[in-house]
């Protein structure tokens, strides 16, 4: 899409304007430049953003192109670094992304002390770039067995700041100028004014304003050279004042109308009467952009008219934060301004929550995107676990640009605030500049020193001394993740698996090749590394600075755990069993869920023929004479994928024909799971380990491979699970209703999903997502649980 604005707006310029050729050669060059490469930009909506100590931390991340406005299809690699408040390093993982999305969590377990953490997600490919493309994310931890203070969502007074921001930095005697104020206290909270009052020298009320819940408003006046201004607010909880900056003689100042019809951006470049004289004969350059979109177009003071008007079609600028800045002759930048564009439709989504049998609520929803890839947090009414209100289009369109991010974002995407579109101009008016500095884009290009990077690497020697023209390979294989990759021997025995996808405590199989494909007997040394790349910007945290503000009203306790029952002791109570327990020797190498059988002496029944009656289908396949053990479940025949992971005396088999004639009498134990819970190699199709009985010669079983943990491979996604609280009000309050951060829908974009009731009247909805053509769902709702029986 990017790709299609810029030809247009290219072709735009070029039709319509009238310019000194070089500079808009130059022009053109620097942006193509600056913005050649593709950039990564991540969001991630965690479940909530408060925890109990032994809860699980669970999030969902969503990788986007900068260049095309679509899913990053190719990101893979994703570096996590927590950091407690004293950003000191308390964990990493290594996060895997498909199809622009990724999946993580950590398991607490109460090995998180109570306090703030700071989750920082970058990637390797970003540290080419100067502009910080990280996000950052803080969570709270708390104990249970402290009081918790709840955040007051009233301001800390005391330390309310005052910030000043007229239109293009400066106030020009003598002309209507806009000034954006912005009110905030040490916590960047922003303090709601109903009134605020603009007074010169002689305490005469010059002109009134007020700012929004969010902090910002605006004023406007015509000031005077030789006069001196005031704000000052007067209430009862805050009073405050600041000195404008000094009026300036004369200068540049750059403006807009966003809201005209026919969708046309009108921009004004105006001075007084004294620029007029000064900017004679003088040649500027107005350059709208974003990411390599853009147009400009020449302007003069000639016709000696101190505005100077033009119009442009926003159809040609793209959805988000664009940066018009005014370049002089020389292609510096004179003075900049942020306008948001809002191109982007966003799609209609349609939630409804009702009751359902068995104490549960079902909650079935429906959006516009297609093939969407969704997550979604459900939390209790009252809740207090949801503070920072983060949406992914104010990741992807907003704090991308901004110099300083706005991380509140959603109340500016919200479609019941009505007042959205006006909260937005303030918010772009209350910013000094772009994240973009012209002169870096202007003269210094990104280089390319960090690499893109994907997998882990696996390396390693054979044992066996290669010859000089041999052709044996290493062939490594991951059963878990039906991974197959092989690779060259060199000179040196040495051999390398580059881009391998290999999630940790994953078990990896090693095994020498000839050029006929037959496994060769060989040690095999190997491991997993991988480049640990910092972020060169380094972590930027929002860190609390405000004392907390304690009332006994916002005050909650905890309820102890009730203690467990504890068993009776019967003593004196003798029971006599004369059933003789089997003694299982190998019941530790399974999980509690596999089947243990013990083999009795005199049983001649082949191992095939025993498993046939335990769940499984086995025989010869007629295609190629070789032996299958599969998933009775599976109907064909060859289907590799649907064969448990077998073993023999803890040796993982990979030719079955070795079980034709292995027979019950000379095995000792057998031990069926098929869950796959009991082996770290397992597809999921069950594992079966068999063990032989003592003296039985098993050379014919001696495995011609080797085997190593990955431990600097991919984290795996947790599997998610709620903590039991002990009272309602506690559930209320902390509690999580439901988590997915994978929400199937069906063909028409719609799904239902169901959840423990838990005495909810209403309920909290934080759902997200994209669609692979680039657009982007972020709702934060209330959904009445309605009852439709009369």
């Amino acid at each position: 899409m990017k790709l299609i604005l810029q030809f247009f707006a290219l072709l735009f310029c070029l039709q319509s304007f009238s310019q000194t050729s070089d500079n808009t050669e130059k022009i053109k060059n620097y942006i193509e430049n600056y913005f050649h490469y593709d950039r990564e930009i991540l969001h991630i909506q965690f479940n909530k953003d408060i925890y109990l100590d032994n809860e699980d931390v669970a999030f969902k991340g969503y990788v986007y192109s900068k260049n095309t406005n679509t899913p990053n299809l190719s990101t893979t690699n994703i570096e996590l670094v927590v950091y407690d408040d004293q950003q000191q390093i308390i964990q990493k993982q290594l996060l895997f992304a498909e199809f622009g999305t990724f999946s993580g969590g950590i398991h607490l377990n109460g090995k998180f002390k109570p306090g703030k953490y700071h989750f920082h997600f970058y990637t390797n490919w970003m540290n080419n770039f100067k502009e910080d493309d990280s996000f950052n994310q803080t969570i709270e931890i708390i104990d249970k067995k402290e009081n918790y203070h709840f955040e007051t969502n009233e301001p800390n007074w005391k330390t309310a700041e005052i910030s000043l921001f007229p239109e293009s930095g400066v106030v020009i005697n003598d002309i209507l100028n806009t000034v954006g104020i912005k009110i905030k206290d040490c916590n960047k909270k922003g303090i709601e004014i109903k009134d605020g009052i603009i007074l010169d020298s002689k305490s005469n009320e010059i002109t009134h304003f007020y700012t929004n819940k969010m902090g910002n408003g605006v004023f406007y006046f015509k000031p005077n050279l030789n006069e001196k201004y005031i704000v000052k607010i007067d209430t009862d909880k805050l009073k405050i004042s600041k000195p404008l900056d000094k009026v300036q003689e004369t200068g540049l100042v750059v403006t807009y109308n966003n809201n005209l019809t026919q969708n046309k951006l009108l921009v004004v470049l105006k001075t007084n009467e004294k620029g007029l004289e000064l900017y004679q004969n003088r040649k500027f350059i107005l350059v709208i952009e974003q990411d390599g979109v853009f147009m400009q177009k020449e302007i003069t003071f000639n016709d000696k008219k101190t505005e100077q008007i033009s119009f442009f079609d926003k159809k040609y600028l793209s959805t988000g934060v664009n940066t018009i800045r005014i370049l002089d002759e020389n292609l510096n930048e004179v003075t900049e301004r942020l306008v948001y564009i809002d191109n982007d439709t966003s799609p209609l989504t349609t939630l409804e929550a009702k009751p359902i049998s068995g104490d549960s609520i079902s909650l079935s929803g429906k959006t516009e995107l297609t093939k969407p890839r969704l997550s979604i947090s459900v939390l209790p009414e009252n809740s207090i676990c949801m503070n920072q209100k983060r949406s992914l289009l104010g990741t992807f369109y907003l704090n991308a640009y901004l110099e300083q991010p706005e991380l509140a974002n959603y109340d500016y995407y919200n479609p019941d605030n009505k007042n959205r579109k006006q909260d937005m101009e303030l918010l772009m008016l209350n910013q000094n500049k772009s994240k973009f500095n012209w002169e870096n884009i202007k003269s210094d290009p990104p280089k390319i020193n960090y690499p893109f990077q994907k997998g882990v690497t696996v390396s390693g020697r054979v044992e066996q001394k290669e010859k000089s023209n041999s052709k044996n390979k290493i062939s490594l294989i991951s059963l878990k993740d039906n991974l197959f990759e092989q690779a060259p021997i060199d000179s040196n025995n040495a051999f390398k698996f580059e881009h391998f996808f290999a999630q940790d405590s994953t078990v990896l199989v090693l095994q020498m090749i000839n050029e006929k494909n037959v496994a060769q007997l060989t040690k095999v040394e190997a491991r997993v590394s991988r480049d640990e790349p910092r972020f060169v910007l380094g972590p930027s945290f929002d860190k609390t600075i405000c004392p907390t503000v304690i009332k006994s009203e916002n005050v909650f306790s905890f309820t102890a755990p009730k203690p467990e029952d504890k068993a009776i002791n019967l003593e004196g109570v003798a029971i006599k069993n004369n059933f003789k327990k089997e003694i299982l020797v190998h019941k530790d190498d399974m999980s509690s869920s596999a089947r243990a059988f013990k083999i009795k002496d005199g049983n001649y029944q082949s191992i095939l023929n025993f498993l046939s009656f335990n769940g499984y289908a086995t025989g010869v396949n007629p295609n190629d004479n070789n032996v299958y053990v599969r998933n009775s479940r599976s109907t064909y025949l060859g289907d590799s994928a649907t064969s448990p992971a077998i073993y023999i005396d803890n040796f993982l088999v990979f030719d079955l024909n070795q079980l034709f004639n292995l027979t019950l009498d000379q095995i000792d134990e057998i031990y069926i799971d098929q869950t796959g819970n009991s082996d770290q190699t397992a597809t999921g199709n069950g594992t079966i380990k068999i063990f032989m009985k003592t003296g039985v010669k098993n050379n014919y079983f001696k495995p011609k491979y080797s085997s190593i943990v990955a431990t600097k491979g991919f984290t795996p996604n947790i599997q998610f699970k709620n903590t039991k609280l002990e009272t309602q009000n506690e559930f209320n309050y902390f509690g999580t209703l439901y988590w997915s951060s994978d929400l199937k829908a069906n063909d028409n974009s719609s799904f239902t999903l169901k959840f423990p009731k838990n005495d909810q009247k209403e309920i909290r909805v934080l759902l997200e997502g994209f669609s692979d053509d680039g657009r982007l769902i972020s709702e934060i709702r209330k959904i009445p649980v309605i009852n439709n029986k009369l």
